[in-house]
């Protein structure tokens, strides 16, 4: 008998059970003995035995099969959060197929092959295409959970990081700090998350901007990765001297630390300018790169771990949800050394 040929039937009638005792011993929910499970699965090793998912999916319209889309693929905290949901789903005993959203040609061909496949849920992260694409597998009764993203879907389940909380303490450290001139840099194309940061750091300083007591500059990146920080950084001083501070912002918030980074490395090194002493600099994420001693940045932790975890939570409660779910994750302020009292 060769291994493509065996089927439940045959480890079946080897065992002397039925076909669906078979079936029950290869699910975890199962009512089956141990002593049952033991030797039917015993028996199909030696037979080379391996149960059809994608045939019982096709039966039961569920899978253990989940879609992860993101095009954060070149951001250092989507990977470090990418391999956290990767593991928690992977305990969970399910298993995660991530599809890169950037190649959007691509990315259409995967989605149906996912709906195909009658995948549990789909999980879609910050930066990644219109919620047009869950909106599809909502129609067809796929969970969605939505991360880091705007509620454009009523259906879909949210998890978002408390970017109010974290911006509000961005502004707080900045103004206790002595400083006047603030300035928000974020990328043209920006996130959800980067929007909402932005929103959020001028609705906390919005007294003090109608009282004429501080200023506030957006500027803008080409992109909001390292080098659109860096360009950032050039382009603010381009039609002035660095030297020239009065009418420069010093107090600076940027949407995520990978900006921040790039930020920060055009000012030391292409402008000659010092942090935190002549432009303090925030950060948003706490990427392990902020911390090293060439940066020492501070910045708003937004936990990975915590994210999966309510990932996690968030799938194993679907079934028993009766309406979609809004979890917001809370961050935490790191202070270090980026952040120094106004020269002036």
């Amino acid at each position: 008998m060769t291994h493509k040929n065996i089927t439940s039937a045959d480890v079946a009638r080897m065992a002397g059970v039925s076909r669906s005792t078979v079936s029950r011993c290869f699910k975890a929910d199962s009512r089956i003995s141990k002593k049952t499970r033991e030797r039917v699965i015993e028996i199909a090793d030696q037979l080379g035995y391996q149960v059809n998912k994608i045939a019982r999916s096709m039966i039961t319209r569920q899978s253990d099969l989940v879609g992860l889309v993101s095009a954060g693929l070149h951001d250092p905290f989507a990977v470090v959060l990418i391999n956290q949901l990767i593991q928690k789903l992977q305990k969970m005993g399910l298993h995660p197929i991530l599809l890169d959203a950037s190649n959007t040609q691509q990315l259409e061909l995967s989605i149906k092959k996912l709906a195909q496949y009658q995948v549990r849920s789909i999980i879609i992260t910050s930066g990644s295409p219109s919620s047009s694409i869950g909106a599809e597998f909502i129609r067809l009764n796929i969970p969605v959970i939505l991360l880091n993203r705007a509620g454009q879907l009523d259906a879909a389940h949210l998890i978002n990081c408390d970017n109010k909380t974290g911006s509000t303490l961005a502004a707080k450290t900045l103004l206790d700090a002595g400083h006047r001139r603030l300035a928000f840099v974020n990328s043209i194309n920006s996130t959800y998350s980067g929007n909402s940061r932005g929103a959020f750091f001028e609705q906390a300083l919005a007294l003090k901007l109608a009282s004429g007591e501080i200023s506030l500059q957006n500027i803008p990146c080409r992109s909001s990765d390292y080098q659109g920080g860096f360009q950032a950084a050039l382009d603010l001083f381009a039609n002035r001297p660095p030297s020239d501070q009065s009418r420069s912002p010093t107090g600076i918030y940027c949407a995520n630390d990978n900006v921040a980074l790039g930020f920060m490395d055009a000012l030391r090194h292409e402008l000659g300018l010092r942090v935190p002493e002549d432009l303090s600099v925030i950060g948003f994420d706490d990427i392990p790169l902020a911390g090293q001693p060439a940066y020492r940045l501070t910045t708003l932790r937004q936990c990975p771990e915590a994210i999966a975890e309510a990932t996690a939570k968030c799938i194993q409660d679907i079934p028993s949800s009766t309406s979609p779910q809004r979890i917001t994750i809370p961050v935490k302020l790191i202070t270090r050394h980026s952040v120094a009292p106004a020269a002036n």
